[in-house]
């Protein structure tokens, strides 16, 4: 047997791990509210390995307050350069509330998913990090950091708050991904040179420095008098989105907070090189004793293909994180991984997933997505996939990719966990494509993973989805497939409830729809107003930004709760909210059959019947409670 290389060490996390590198001096800090994982599919794990690679001496200050004795944020000394600071993967208001603003009892980014994260965790970091490290420039990202860049309507205080960059006091925001900034800034700081003009970023400057030709949107100060001011600053983040927008600017009680256009998309040499870095695939053994980082395991043998979506569905934030272009890396790359993956000790033969935000996008896109752009007056997917696409064509791509990795030495199966766009899946004539057969035949783990989100026509333009008769079509499709080649294999469909648009009589389609197939979910999406997302405006105004359209909007915690047993039909707590539902929307045929229901039946006696079936009832609520996915989908 060949000895395998010692896998490189974890970046430090210590004092004594800086020893051991024979390190006396960071450049670099990276603070974080999540445990630390080196895995490419985590943040703080990328930026930390960049620099690494560049010749910086990096440490990561993982979930600081930790240490019960307040010693977390004196674990490493203060770096020479800067210091980085993210609220960690996701948003930390998503982690710490469900979308009912209940608090979470479950942190998966934590050490033994205890949670403990501050909310709006960028701000209090930002001012620990000026406290513990005094002089220290403090540059702040993510995806907390990077949507709220500009002043923003704020669902959890129901108010709009100024530009995180401001209440934050830091120095600099990188938004988008950032590798290239924050290799350009370490520089920048190496050099002594000013942060100023870097792209992806925001900063904030006097009047008399904004520079010729620079967009003004609506201050802070007037988003709070005239809301209907959000409308034009969402259109304008929509429209300067590229490598040749013009920067933004946007004045806070007489400071202006200065959006620099992004850069060019990264090259496949670059993506490349970023993924190819040596992480350890493995959380901090730091983290062992309290169990580990439990969001580690759904992504530990994937493989991530891309970065990007061109979907720009209303609810989520993507388009204005990763951008709206594909940015694949090269067979040469994921092939390399997934040999080593193979060669990993823990390794047991499956690669549980080959793919991105959405799977079927791998190598997609056009000459103007290439470069960065966007058709502002024309979708890539809506109302059907743009011919500039070439659907047909490209998709072979992927098809090829998923065998190539399924023929790697040591790997016995390739899956697909990823979602699929499965309006994506057929030729113009509407002939099912070549990759649908594959997938369907190889690469689904039991289960394939769809969205189409809702089943009424007006909620779904709202949300710039698929028609739901688009979605039949394939389910059709689909389960016939299975049929003939013997396969046991199933759809898990993700719905939202509560999204801009959806009326008690929607909410009682989509139950229709759910009712007839016998399906009720178990995870429900519960909808939340992401900042910098089109429905984020469609919820603070009731009207859609871009077409100007009139939507209802379900505001009160119960409707949601109506909504959502709509959908969850089958759990014993959602019969009286069904009941509500179905009433209320004059249903009553429906609410006969529904009250007829064998599992419907079964769960009320079990409820009514017995102490133990009611303590029943109540656990598995709060289970499927628990498992809500309130981000985006």
């Amino acid at each position: 047997m060949i000895a395998q290389p010692d896998p490189a060490p974890f970046l430090p996390r210590t004092r004594s791990e800086m020893t051991a590198r024979g390190w006396d001096q960071l450049d670099i800090l990276l603070v974080t509210g999540d445990g630390y994982i080196d895995h490419p599919s985590f943040g703080v794990a990328v930026i930390g390995r960049v620099l690494e690679a560049e010749g910086y001496r990096v440490g990561v200050l993982d979930v600081p307050e930790l240490e019960e004795d307040g010693s977390g944020w004196t674990r490493l000394p203060a770096p020479r350069l800067f210091v980085g600071v993210t609220a960690g993967t996701i948003d930390s208001m998503v982690t710490n509330y469900t979308a009912a603003k209940r608090k979470r009892r479950l942190d998966v980014y934590r050490p033994g998913g205890v949670p403990g994260r501050p909310n709006r965790a960028t701000i209090g970091y930002t001012a620990a990090s000026r406290h513990h490290f005094p002089g220290v420039p403090v540059v702040v990202g993510g995806l907390e950091a990077g949507p709220r860049r500009l002043a923003y309507w704020d669902y959890w205080d129901d108010k709009t708050r100024r530009s995180i960059l401001v209440d934050a006091k830091a120095d600099l925001l990188v938004w988008g991904m950032g590798e290239r900034q924050v290799l350009e800034i370490a520089r920048r700081l190496s050099s002594g040179e000013t942060l100023a003009g870097i792209r992806g970023t925001c900063e904030l400057v006097r009047k008399e420095a904004l520079p010729e030709g620079v967009r003004i949107v609506p201050s802070f100060e007037r988003l709070v008098e005239v809301p209907e001011l959000h409308i034009d600053l969402f259109n304008a983040v929509r429209e300067e989105n590229s490598p040749s927008s013009r920067p933004l600017a946007q004045e806070h009680a007489g400071r202006w907070l200065l959006q620099h256009p992004p850069g060019p998309p990264a090259s496949q040499k670059e993506i490349d090189h970023w993924f190819d870095l040596p992480y350890r695939r493995e959380s901090h053994p730091d983290h062992d004793a309290a169990g580990g980082i439990a969001a580690l395991e759904p992504v530990r043998w994937s493989i991530n293909t891309h970065r990007g979506c061109m979907a720009d569905c209303s609810f989520c934030s993507i388009t204005f994180h990763q951008g709206r272009g594909i940015q694949s890396r090269s067979e040469e790359s994921i092939l390399r991984e997934a040999a080593a993956l193979a060669e990993h000790h823990d390794f047991r033969g499956t690669i549980t997933d080959v793919g991105g935000p959405t799977a079927n996008m791998y190598g997609l896109g056009c000459k103007l997505l290439e470069a960065g752009e966007a058709c502002l007056g024309r979708d890539c997917l809506t109302p059907e996939p743009c011919p500039a696409l070439r659907l047909d064509k490209t998709t072979e791509g992927y098809r090829r990719l998923l065998a190539l990795v399924k023929g790697t030495k040591g790997v016995k199966h390739t899956f697909v966990s990823s979602g699929i766009r499965y309006d994506m899946l057929r030729k113009k004539n509407g002939e099912l494509l070549p990759l649908h057969h594959d997938l369907v035949k190889n690469h689904v783990p039991g289960r394939m993973k769809l969205a189409p989100e809702h089943a009424s026509e007006r909620v779904l333009k709202a949300m710039n989805k698929p028609t739901f008769e688009v979605y039949e079509e394939y389910e059709a499709d689909y389960k016939s497939e299975c049929k003939e080649l013997g396969r046991d294999q199933h759809l898990i469909n993700y719905f939202i409830v509560g999204h801009p648009g959806t009326t008690i009589e929607d909410a009682v389609l989509l139950f229709e729809k759910l009712f007839a197939r016998n399906y009720s979910p178990e995870q429900v999406q519960e909808f939340l107003p992401l900042p910098m997302t089109r429905a984020n405006v469609q919820y603070l105004l009731g009207r859609d930004p871009l077409t100007g359209d009139e939507l209802y909007v379900p505001r009160t915690m119960h409707e949601r709760k109506v909504q959502k047993a709509l959908v969850r039909w089958k759990a014993p707590e959602s019969r009286p909210h069904v009941i509500e539902g179905l009433t209320a929307a004059g249903r009553e045929d429906l609410l006969k059959r529904y009250l007829r229901h064998p599992a419907v039946r079964a769960g009320q006696r079990g409820v009514k019947g017995s102490k133990r079936g009611a303590r029943k009832g109540a656990k598995s609520g709060a289970r499927a409670a628990g498992m809500d996915l309130d981000t985006c989908g």
